[in-house]
């Protein structure tokens, strides 16, 4: 499969962009054969975290010469018990000829990425489990597709120009059949409507056969209770459909995607002003939201010449 070089930027949660960040430990460089006895005193005796549970409890270290290696155990976090204490447990257990700890530096917390995981590991062994729907690979033949679909929403935000709107364009398609379902750019100008934001003209524009179907409350009925699951393609306007924007969303734009299920964004330029995507907020990771969706940015930036506006 011949996968190209993207040509946008997927934009992180702030958990696959952060630094390395270190916690202190207490460590002892032990001997293969009291590495059970050791492990075995750690289990007892001092204080044990969840925190840890990305780091690996021994740590192997190669000499330089290539002949033999030394082991290192990783006892427990510095601030759940002092180091005088410490030692008194080890005396208490007559390991003392055995264990020295000392204090050594640790991720905080575990890695996600590849990149973190390469990074990070220099430290300490740590675990990590890569997700291969992370980082979902682009064929040339799918880019070219994905630029014929952000030309048109650049070609949409070059007629709102011409006409006097806010030179934004966006449109909806079905990622799957590659169906351009709903298209708009913005019209808070020529309406003096707020709420006439390109996203939201494509998202009401998509919603138009949901409200002319809705039943008068004379005739509704209240339907038998079904599974969340059976509903889901009944209930969120944007279920598996992309979304091609020439500007980030602003954060009610991204909200009302949010609550559509929309299945990706693509946008070219930064909305520094108001961006919900990547530049004041990242809403489409944000944990405590129930759906997340995959968001790319700087897609075509070089070809949007409008100015960068507050969409």
């Amino acid at each position: 499969m011949d996968i190209a070089t993207l040509p946008f930027q997927k934009v992180l949660s702030e958990e696959e962009s952060r630094s390395l960040e270190t916690v202190d430990v207490y460590i002892s460089d032990v001997e293969p054969k009291e590495t059970s006895q050791v492990l075995k005193f750690i289990q007892e005796n001092c204080p044990q975290s969840k925190t840890l549970c990305h780091v690996k409890r021994i740590k192997k270290t190669i000499h330089s010469d290539g002949k033999g290696f030394t082991l290192s155990v990783l006892i427990c976090l510095t601030f759940s018990i002092s180091i005088n204490e410490l030692k008194l447990l080890i005396q208490k257990q007559n390991l003392d000829s055995i264990l020295n700890p000392r204090v050594h530096q640790i991720s905080k917390y575990p890695a996600i990425t590849r990149t973190q995981f390469e990074e990070w590991k220099k430290l300490w062994p740590i675990n990590f489990h890569e997700d291969p729907r992370r980082e979902p690979n682009f064929t040339s033949e799918e880019i070219e597709t994905l630029k014929s679909h952000m030309i048109r929403a650049i070609n949409l935000a070059e007629m709102a120009k011409s006409c006097g709107e806010i030179a934004v364009g966006c449109i909806i398609v079905d990622s799957k059949s590659g169906k351009v379902l709903s298209e708009s750019y913005d019209k808070r100008t020529s309406s003096k409507h707020p709420l006439r934001h390109a996203t939201l003209n494509c998202i009401d524009e998509l919603s138009m056969p949901e409200r002319t179907s809705i039943p008068a409350a004379s005739d509704f009925i209240i339907p038998n209770k079904r599974k969340a699951e059976d509903d889901d393609d009944q209930t969120y306007l944007c279920k598996g459909y992309d979304i091609f924007v020439t500007h980030e969303p602003c954060i009610m734009c991204s909200m009302a995607l949010v609550h559509s299920r929309v299945n990706r964004v693509f946008y070219g330029r930064s909305n520094n002003l108001s961006g919900g995507l990547g530049s004041c907020y990242k809403i489409h990771t944000h944990e405590a939201l129930n759906h997340h969706f995959k968001t790319y940015k700087g897609f075509l930036e070089d070809q949007i010449e409008m100015l960068e506006i507050d969409c």
